[in-house]
């Protein structure tokens, strides 16, 4: 993620395509045609607790699929940019891994993903859905950042049928004297969203446009590629399995004969029994998983794609270093 007060280390236009080389760190320069008076611009970072749906909120802010979304916790694994850019304001919201304590070195790498996000943000949206104060209040703790305006958001009010239990609960989070406004929202549904936009953009001070119009994301389309293969992942399979996938595109190149673009991708298990798992009966669910996945890449970047999957063995990844540098989990 690109820091308050710093060039962004990457521009890739509108987000579609093969990502540019990286730009050289500089200064702040405004981007694009000049921007008027009065225009604003800042850092929004989302976090809370796992499946609090702070990827959902990105996409609906975005209206587009930048995050991969599933019913599973801890779907998110690295910080991802989204920029919304309108005619008198840019904001970058920085979408983030859920902040619970970790269990493995990979959780270690997420909960840092996550503190990293909100270092040097202008706000900071804190998400939940009202099921756990405890747990939220923990993982305020762990952010250990005290100087950023705190927004509360309490999302999926489409759920609550009594809307009575809105003003207590509430008032229950606001003994906790950390937060400047509260927001009841739907992200899935788009409910008040609007009204949390118009409050930040009060929040995020005068400045330049830090990308150019039109930009969506500084992540290269690599790493979103192999984003929705995981989801897949998510979404086909169950229990411990999902969880020990890692995905990582090794190629993406347009093929000069046919000009059609060609990924590869692996897809990492921690054991052999999983691997059988990913692969099903007769490489069925590897198929499905190609399948689901491509649409969403065709769907991204606009024009036919062909992707390749493999799946191979990584033992016990989330729990060494080399492994994890290996997959680019390195903060």
């Amino acid at each position: 993620m690109t820091k308050k007060g710093t060039r962004p280390a990457k521009n890739s236009g509108d987000g579609g395509g093969i990502p540019s080389e990286s730009l050289p760190p500089g200064p702040p320069v405004p981007a694009g045609p000049t921007v008027p008076d009065g225009h604003r611009s800042g850092f929004v970072a989302i976090v809370g607790r796992p499946n609090t749906g702070k990827s959902t909120l990105l996409n609906r802010i975005l209206d587009q699929k930048l995050s991969i979304i599933t019913h599973k916790p801890g779907t998110t694994r690295r910080r991802l940019l989204g920029v919304y850019n309108r005619p008198d304001a840019q904001m970058v919201f920085v979408d983030t891994p859920g902040i619970e304590r970790p269990s493995s070195k990979l959780g270690h790498f997420l909960l840092e993903e996550a503190k990293a996000a909100v270092s040097g943000v202008d706000v900071i949206l804190f998400m939940t859905d009202g099921r756990d104060e405890g747990a939220d209040l923990q993982a305020l703790e762990l952010l250990d950042n005290a100087e950023t305006p705190l927004i509360f958001v309490l999302n999926k009010v489409d759920l609550i049928k009594d809307k009575k239990t809105l003003l207590p609960l509430f008032e229950s989070y606001s003994r906790a004297g950390r937060f400047k406004d509260y927001f009841p929202i739907s992200a899935l549904k788009g409910e008040n969203v609007d009204r949390m936009l118009s409050a930040l953009l009060k929040l995020v001070p005068e400045g330049p446009r830090y990308f150019t119009p039109g930009t969506v994301t500084d992540t290269p389309e690599r790493i979103l590629a192999g984003e929705f293969v995981r989801e897949q992942v998510y979404r086909q399979l169950h229990r411990e399995v999902p969880y020990a996938v890692a995905v990582q595109v090794t190629e993406m190149e347009r093929d000069p004969k046919s000009d059609l673009l060609r990924i590869e991708a692996v897809i990492y298990v921690e054991r052999k029994s999983q691997r059988g798992i990913v692969i099903g009966k007769g490489g069925s669910r590897l198929k499905q998983i190609g399948q689901g996945a491509r649409l969403d890449i065709e769907k991204r970047l606009g024009e036919q794609v062909f992707l390749g999957l493999v799946v191979r063995v990584k033992p016990n990844w989330r729990q060494r270093d080399a492994a994890l540098r290996d997959l680019e989990f390195d903060n």
